[in-house]
């Protein structure tokens, strides 16, 4: 356990009115000589203006203090960065104004950044941070934590941002929250396969390196999904019904759309085998899902962890899918309910006696699966089908659960502690939540930053 001097204090960060002595202020990874008054008692640090504006502390706001070397070292924050895309920035001005929101109540101060503003050598990152109903840019040092909600479509950024991830986590000793980008299918298959609380929640899938398994697939099963291993939204999906002669075949690849009939296994091979060739493919067992006036619908479950570490369910969508679609996914026209909605609108339906508990019950056990194999985590979407026995089953999961049009703030207000907190963690270098042990990085100072 850390020892007095190093236990962080929470404090209300005010403009320094008059003179002060300077002092040594730790901002992320930068040590910075600025005039500053740490009253401990009124639990208030004052700062010169100039600082505050150019590291987007709002007056008044909640920080932490953390007093190092005697308290000649006053660490200060923590920051907390937020990797996004500029296309996020500009369609997403609600979830970024509810993060902004939800840090600064956590005592943390955010910034938003993107993979081409990252200075590694120069210990510091050009970003942006939302103040007065706006984006305004920020020059701001390497961050005490990030929240990762970044994703990558194309192969080159995809994979730059997977070398820069690691080296702000394993050189730069920066804890993160959703340290993987994302959970390929065929991997989260095997992890839940792995242990024996997830086994019996996921349906029968094999990766399809040959034809002749898709065939012998087939003759077990009567609805079959074929998945690109890394597809989402819906799109890289086939689906096969067993039908009165043959197979119907339908979904979506790229573009395209596919619909055609086979009269047996062999047929199938050989009308995907023109659709699927290269990149890696999975075969996952179909489930027969409820349905409610023909359309089918499935579950989306919101696993985020709070301020103590703790898994927990703030928000269950039921996905009412589109009738023209093989998929549930909102962006393939399905329709969402949150899960009391959903009951209130369409009455008691007997699928849904008992269901809040039984889907919080299994997404919190793939959550603790999928982290013991990708790695630390914060939050997570699980699809949970029903099928016509009521069992649940889990068909995919999602590392960066979409916060939707209008997002909620019990959809980040957790979170964002956790982020806080794990930084806390990190300065008294300690074990952080499932992080390994984090110490603060060797200090850099930048004359005139603030300047």
């Amino acid at each position: 356990m850390p020892g007095r001097e190093t236990a962080a204090r929470r404090a209300t960060v005010r403009e320094l009115s008059h003179a002060a002595v300077p002092a040594w202020v730790q901002l992320g990874h930068a040590v910075i000589r600025l005039p500053s008054l740490w009253e401990p008692d009124q639990r208030t640090l004052a700062l010169p203006g100039a600082v505050l504006d150019a590291f987007g502390f709002d007056r008044g706001q909640a920080v932490y203090v953390f007093p190092a070397d005697g308290g000649q070292r006053l660490v200060v924050g923590p920051l907390v960065g937020i990797w996004v895309t500029p296309a996020m920035l500009r369609s997403w001005k609600r979830g970024v104004r509810l993060l902004s929101q939800e840090v600064r109540g956590a005592g943390g101060i955010p910034f938003f950044f993107d993979l081409k503003g990252v200075d590694r050598a120069g210990g510091r990152i050009r970003g942006w941070t939302w103040q007065g109903g706006r984006l305004r840019p920020v020059t701001i040092p390497l961050p005490d934590v990030i929240y990762n909600r970044a994703t990558f479509p194309d192969p080159g950024p995809r994979a730059a941002a997977r070398s820069l991830r690691r080296a702000l986590w394993e050189e730069d000793a920066i804890p993160f929250v959703n340290l993987a980008s994302g959970f390929p299918k065929w991997e989260t298959y095997q992890a839940l396969r792995f242990f024996a609380d997830t086994r019996p929640l996921v349906p029968e899938t094999v990766r399809l390196e040959a034809p002749a398994e898709l065939a012998a697939f087939l003759s077990r099963h009567r609805l079959v999904f074929v998945k690109a291993d890394g597809g989402s939204h819906g799109t890289e999906v086939v689906r096969l019904r067993a039908v009165a002669g043959g197979w119907w075949i339908e979904g979506q690849v790229g573009r395209q759309r596919l619909r055609s009939r086979a009269a047996d296994p062999a047929q199938v091979v050989e009308v995907l085998s023109r659709w699927i060739a290269g990149g890696v493919w999975v075969v996952q067992q179909g489930i027969q899902l409820p349905r409610l006036n023909g359309r089918r619908w499935d579950l989306r479950v919101e696993v985020k962890k709070d301020g103590t570490g703790t898994w927990t369910v703030p928000l269950i969508v039921v996905r009412l899918g589109h009738p023209a679609t093989v998929t549930t996914n909102i962006s393939r026209g399905g329709t969402p309910f949150e899960l009391e909605a959903f009951r209130r609108r369409f009455g008691p339906l007997p699928a849904l006696a008992g269901l809040k508990a039984k889907a919080t019950r299994v997404a919190v056990r793939v959550a603790l699966a999928l982290e013991a194999r990708f790695g630390p985590l914060g939050e997570i979407g699980v699809d949970v089908g029903l099928d016509p026995q009521g069992r649940p089953w889990v068909f995919e999961a999602n590392a960066k659960p979409q916060y939707g049009p209008s997002p909620r703030p019990e959809q980040a207000r957790g979170l964002m502690a956790y982020a806080v907190q794990l930084a806390l963690h990190a300065w008294a270098g300690r074990e952080g939540g499932v992080n390994r042990p984090h110490p603060v990085a060797s200090l850099q100072t930048f004359a005139g930053w603030a300047g």
